[in-house]
């Protein structure tokens, strides 16, 4: 390599690898290593820009910066035949450990992927610091459990503030228990409903309740309430189903109340059973709806952790082709790296910052990373634009991701044949209207959604798509996919609310 190619490939590395603390690219045939980065924090391992022996230069260093109780672990995981193991078994080899900085314990996380070349395997090898999200998660979680073991700890008093609360063995329509909660000021119960030994089956006292006692919302009350609806839930991974409803009390006021649904199994027959707790909704919002907060608040945080990683492996693919076209088309190299840049800045915003942003800025990051995908693809992709309507906002990387699985999951699988993308937006009355469609491989819908259930296949950047859509931003999600034909996904984004 000449050395102005020399300096222009270091600038590019720099650039692309500011968030990450070091990247180490090794042959697996000949241990021979090259440090395309190391920050200041990694200094103390000493690892040369090139190296003959990656495994023999990196013992001392670790011995040096790693916290001594990860010592062992981090040198057991990254023994060679282990690595070569990993990046062969699983898509990322993933490794959190400490390092020891000022006397501080440091959480970092090593992330190592394959890579086939003409000489053999090659393993890249990223690091990147990740205290604050440890530190967040861990202080949210802590949070959660706390209030999760004062309610377990205060049920009878949870029980004591309930209208009446019912046990039954759903799979058999039986009633095992029942009882009222508080009372009003005159000593009468809010729901006087029939004891379990008046009517043993749980429809039919059910259909009591409904029948005698709720004067709003009574048909929706009867369908959640019932024993198949709620078996239903629970084979599909439903195990808390609620309904709001109101009731007419004994001293003749009008009573909002809400059920809530508690589904399991029974381990000794294998059964269903309910616990169903209702509630007038003056004594329990405020705990459930602090219990909600921190639990978004905790998967926001988990979804900013994943949404905003820069895969290695998209790293060094996108490096390797800038480099290779910089001597051929210097504008092209250029503009790529503009694109990059564009990309990695919103991922950077979207590990900080989870407001929402104009839905122009996400387009932006759309096109830039379309135009990399293209410089891979060439011919075989093809990827439109039908904007029709750009005033609104988003949540930033939530649509980007949809176009990206469209382009690898869809069209780069149907191989030489390439395929389409076509991204639109228009305007309806009360919503804006987003849709992702492509003429990829598709997918059986109902088996995707089976084997998700099943814990057969992964769903954690679907999961978080959708939640960040319809629970933070009121959106609704349909995915229709045919296989061999492709996928349509439409987000209808409500203007209001």
């Amino acid at each position: 390599m000449k050395k102005n190619e020399s300096v222009t490939y270091e600038m590019i590395a720099n650039k692309l690898f500011v968030r990450y603390e070091s990247i180490y690219d090794i042959n697996v045939q000949t241990s021979e290593y090259k440090t395309y980065y190391q920050s200041d924090s990694y200094q103390e391992l000493e690892l040369a820009r090139r190296g003959d022996d990656f495994w023999q230069a990196l013992q001392p260093g670790i011995e040096r910066l790693l916290a001594e109780d990860d010592r062992d672990y981090v040198i057991s995981m990254l023994q060679k035949d282990n690595l070569v193991e990993g990046v062969k078994n699983q898509e990322y080899y993933t490794l959190v450990y400490r390092i020891m900085n000022n006397g501080r314990e440091i959480f970092h996380e090593l992330r190592a992927v394959g890579q086939q070349t003409e000489d053999g395997l090659h393993i890249l090898m990223g690091i990147r610091n990740i205290d604050n999200l440890i530190r967040r998660q861990e202080a949210q979680k802590d949070a959660m459990e706390a209030i999760q073991q004062k309610s377990k700890n205060r049920l009878e008093a949870v029980l004591s503030t309930a209208a009446a609360y019912m046990e039954a063995n759903i799979s058999k329509d039986i009633t095992l228990e029942s009882g009222y909660g508080h009372q009003t000021e005159q000593g009468k119960p809010i729901l006087d409903v029939p004891s379990h030994h008046q009517i043993s089956g749980y429809d039919e006292t059910q259909r009591w309740i409904a029948r005698n006692l709720i004067i709003e919302n009574r048909e929706k009350y009867v369908k959640v309430s019932s024993s198949s609806y709620l078996l239903s839930c629970f084979l599909h991974g439903e195990r808390r189903v609620s309904v709001s409803f109101s009731i007419e009390t004994k001293g003749g006021s009008i009573q909002p109340c809400k059920a809530i649904f508690h589904l399991y199994r029974e381990h000794a027959s294998g059964d269903i059973h309910v616990f169903c707790v209702i509630y007038d909704l003056t004594e329990q919002q405020k705990q459930e709806q602090e219990l909600e907060r921190l639990e978004q608040q905790l998967m926001l945080s988990r979804i900013r952790n994943s949404t905003s990683q820069m895969q290695p492996h998209f790293l060094y693919n996108a490096l390797g082709s800038i480099q290779e076209v910089i001597l051929m088309d210097p504008q092209y190299a250029s503009d790529l790296l503009g694109d990059f840049t564009v990309h990695l800045r919103s991922c950077v915003r979207a590990m900080t910052n989870d407001d929402p942003i104009p839905f122009t800025q996400e387009l932006e990051n759309i096109r830039a990373y379309v135009n990399i995908e293209k410089m891979r693809l060439g011919n075989k992709l093809e990827v439109s634009y039908e904007i029709e309507a750009d005033a609104f906002v988003i949540l930033p990387l939530c649509i980007q991701p949809l176009v990206e699985n469209a382009i690898r999951h869809g069209v780069h699988k149907r191989g030489k044949a390439g395929g389409r993308v076509v991204l639109r937006t228009w305007e309806e009355p009360d919503s804006w209207m987003i849709q992702v469609d492509d003429t990829g491989v598709g997918f059986d819908t109902k088996k995707l959604f089976r084997d998700i259930r099943n814990g057969k296949r992964d769903s954690t950047g679907l999961d978080n798509i959708r939640f960040r859509l319809e629970k933070v931003m009121g959106a609704e999600v349909d995915i229709k996919s045919t296989e061999g034909t492709g996928t349509t996904v439409t987000i209808r984004l409500p203007k209001e609310g």
